[in-house]
C-alpha cells in the first residue's frame, strides 16, 4: 500500500511541474494606430496618394530566421494577402541575436518599444494596425487565416482623411521626400520612411526558409503630424544598402504618439505571487507523502 500512495502522490507532483501551454488571445495594444503603407521602388520617383478608407491593414510579423513556429505565422498572412488589402512588415529580431542577420537593433528596439507586454521578445508575434497582436502560433479561433482576416478587417478608428507620398530617387541610397496628410481627428502622429527590402535570400537560417520578404530595414523620422487639419513636409533620405540585391522600397508611415504612462514595478510582489505557489505545491505534495509513508509504517 506505501508504494501505490507514493507512486500516486509522485504522479500528481511530476503532473503538476510539467509546464502547460497558455491558450493564445488577442491582446489589445495601447502603443497607437499605424496607418500609411504608400510605397514604391526607392531607386525610382514616386507619386501616390490615397484616402484613409482606402489604405491598407498594416501587419507586423516579428520573426527571426531560426524560427520554425514563425513560418505558420507567415504562410497565414500571406494566405490572408490574397483577400484582404494589407501591408506586411517582417521585423526580425536582432538585439542579443547573433543568428539572425536580416534585423537591426534600431528597427527591434522599435517594436520592443511598441509592444512592451510582449517581453522576453520571443517570436513569432502578429501585430495589426498597431491596435491588437497575438503572440505565438496558436489559433485564438478555428485557424491563424481566420484570426488575421478578422484582425485584419476591424475598423482602426482614424476618422476620414487623406496621404500622399512624393518619393524622387537624388542617387544611391538617397532621396527626397514630400508628404501631405490631412485628417478629421486629434491625434498626433510621428511620420516616418520605411526602408523594406522586398526578398533577402538567407540559405544558413535553420528554419529552412531561405527567402525572406518584407524585411523591414530601417525606420527615418521625416516629420510630425500635431493637430486636426491639413499637414505637410518634406526631407532628403539618405538610407543603408539592403542585405542583398537592390529591391529596396521606400514606405510612407503615420505612428500614433501615446503619452507613455510610467508602470512602477515591485519585485517583491512579482517574487511572492509568481514563485511562492510553484515552489509551496511541491512542497505540500512531499509532505502529504511523507505522513502517509509513516501512517502506513505505523
Amino acid at each position: 500500500m506505501s508504494r501505490i500512495i507514493a507512486l500516486v502522490l509522485s504522479l500528481i507532483m511530476v503532473a503538476y511541474l510539467i509546464p502547460t501551454t497558455s491558450a493564445a488571445e488577442v491582446e489589445e495594444l495601447d502603443s497607437g494606430l499605424l496607418l500609411g503603407g504608400l510605397h514604391g521602388m526607392a531607386n525610382e520617383s514616386i507619386v501616390v496618394n490615397s484616402s484613409f478608407t482606402d489604405l491598407p491593414a498594416i501587419v507586423e510579423d516579428y520573426t527571426a530566421t531560426w524560427c520554425s513556429n514563425c513560418v505558420d505565422v507567415e504562410e497565414a498572412m500571406e494566405e490572408v494577402a490574397l483577400s484582404v488589402d494589407m501591408q506586411i512588415y517582417a521585423v526580425h529580431r536582432n538585439i542579443y541575436d547573433p543568428e539572425d542577420p536580416l534585423g537591426t537593433e534600431s528597427v527591434d528596439q522599435w517594436f520592443r518599444d511598441r509592444y512592451g507586454s510582449f517581453t522576453p521578445w520571443k517570436p513569432p508575434i502578429a501585430g495589426f494596425n498597431g491596435l491588437y497582436a497575438i503572440s505565438g502560433s496558436n489559433p485564438v479561433g478555428d485557424s491563424l487565416v481566420a484570426d488575421y482576416t478578422d484582425l485584419a478587417q476591424r475598423p482602426n478608428d482614424a476618422g476620414a482623411g487623406s496621404m500622399s507620398m512624393n518619393w524622387t530617387s537624388t542617387g544611391t541610397n538617397s532621396g527626397t521626400i514630400v508628404w501631405t496628410f490631412e485628417h478629421s481627428t486629434d491625434k498626433v502622429y510621428n511620420v516616418s520612411v520605411w526602408i523594406v527590402e522586398t526578398m533577402a535570400y538567407y540559405p544558413e537560417g535553420t528554419n529552412n526558409q531561405q527567402y525572406y520578404p518584407h524585411v523591414l530595414r530601417e525606420i527615418i523620422d521625416v516629420g510630425v503630424v500635431n493637430s486636426t487639419g491639413l499637414w505637410a513636409g518634406g526631407m532628403n533620405v539618405t538610407y543603408a544598402d539592403a542585405y542583398d540585391d537592390s529591391d529596396l522600397e521606400v514606405h510612407l508611415m503615420f505612428e500614433e504618439y501615446i503619452e507613455p504612462v510610467p508602470i512602477e514595478e515591485n519585485p517583491q510582489l512579482e517574487s511572492t505571487t509568481e514563485k511562492t505557489p510553484f515552489l509551496s505545491m511541491p512542497l505540500t505534495v512531499l509532505a502529504l507523502l511523507v505522513v502517509a509513508l509513516r501512517r502506513q509504517n505505523q
